[in-house]
C-alpha cells in the first residue's frame, strides 16, 4: 500500500509566516503591518496572534504585538539537534580574536542566508548580525559564494523570485552582472563583497564542504574600508580564511558529516 502524503497544514504554515514576519522589526508590530507583510487578512492575523499569545510566543504591547523569549525555544531545538554549529564555532572564535575582525558561518535556506555561527568583534561600524539572522544572498559574501555553486536552474529560480534592489551604489542590480560575479566566484574559490551591502563594509568568504564534497555553507570575515583596502584585505585574510575552512572540513570528516 502506497503511503499518502500528509495534507498541508495551512494553519501551521500561516502561524510560522507570522512569526517570521517579526524578524525585520524592533518594537511592537500592528495587526495591519503584519497583514501587509504576510499578505493575510487582518481577521486571519488576529486569530493567529490569539493562538500565539495563548502559547506564550507573543504579547500585546503599546497597541501592537511583540515576540516573547519563548520563541527562542524553537531555535534552540535546532541548535541542540544539529552538530554543525558546534563544530564550526570553536574554529571561528579563535580566527576572529586573532584577526580582530568579525567572522560568520552561514548556510543557504529557501533563498536566504541564515547565519548559524557568529564571532563578533565589537566595532562602531558593520552590520548588526546574530545567530539566526537572515540576509538576501546576492548582497553578502557568504550568499554569493553559495549561489555560485548552485546549478543554473537554481540560479534562474532565485533570480525569478528575488528582486535585485539597490542597497548601496555598489549593489549588483542586474541578473547579467550577478551571473558574471557568480562565475568568477566559482572559478576562483572565494568571494569579496566590496560595499554592496553597506558603504565601507568589506566581506570575504570561502565555501565549506562536507565529507562527500557537497558545499554545505561558507565562512566569512568582515572589515571596513577605514581599516584596510580591498586588495590588502584579500591578501591578508584569504589564507587565514582558507585555513579555517579546511579545519572545519577536517572536523566534518571526523564527525562523518
Amino acid at each position: 500500500m502506497v503511503e499518502q502524503a500528509a495534507p498541508s497544514m495551512r494553519a501551521l504554515e500561516r502561524g510560522l509566516a507570522v512569526l517570521k514576519s517579526f524578524t525585520s522589526t524592533e518594537g511592537p508590530v500592528s495587526i495591519s503591518e503584519l497583514a501587509r507583510r504576510t499578505g493575510f487578512d487582518r481577521a486571519v492575523i488576529r486569530r493567529i496572534l490569539g493562538t500565539l499569545e495563548s502559547l506564550g510566543y507573543v504579547t500585546r504591547r503599546n497597541g501592537g504585538f511583540m515576540l516573547l523569549p519563548s520563541v527562542l525555544e524553537l531555535g534552540y531545538a535546532y541548535l541542540s539537534s544539529d552538530p554543525l554549529p558546534g563544530l564550526v564555532e570553536p574554529r571561528l572564535e579563535p580566527l576572529a580574536q586573532k584577526l580582530q575582525e568579525s567572522c560568520s558561518f552561514g548556510v543557504l535556506e529557501h533563498n536566504r542566508v541564515v547565519y548559524l555561527v557568529r564571532a563578533q568583534i565589537k566595532r562602531i561600524s558593520g552590520p548588526s548580525l546574530a545567530v539566526g539572522s537572515v540576509m538576501e544572498p546576492h548582497l553578502t559574501s557568504i550568499g554569493q559564494t553559495l549561489l555560485a555553486h548552485l546549478d543554473e536552474h537554481a540560479v534562474d529560480a532565485y533570480l525569478a523570485e528575488v528582486p535585485l534592489e539597490p542597497i548601496t551604489p555598489r549593489t549588483i542590480t542586474t541578473p547579467k552582472a550577478l551571473r558574471q560575479r557568480l562565475a568568477r566566484v566559482r572559478q576562483q574559490g572565494w568571494c569579496l563583497v566590496d560595499q554592496e551591502l553597506e558603504l565601507g563594509l568589506l566581506a570575504l568568504a570561502a565555501p565549506v564542504r562536507a565529507s562527500d564534497g557537497r558545499i554545505i555553507g561558507a565562512v566569512n570575515i568582515t572589515s571596513h574600508t577605514s581599516r584596510t583596502t580591498p586588495d590588502d584585505f584579500v591578501e591578508k585574510m584569504l589564507p587565514e580564511l582558507h585555513e579555517t575552512a579546511a579545519q572545519i572540513e577536517t572536523d566534518l570528516r571526523h564527525a562523518h558529516m
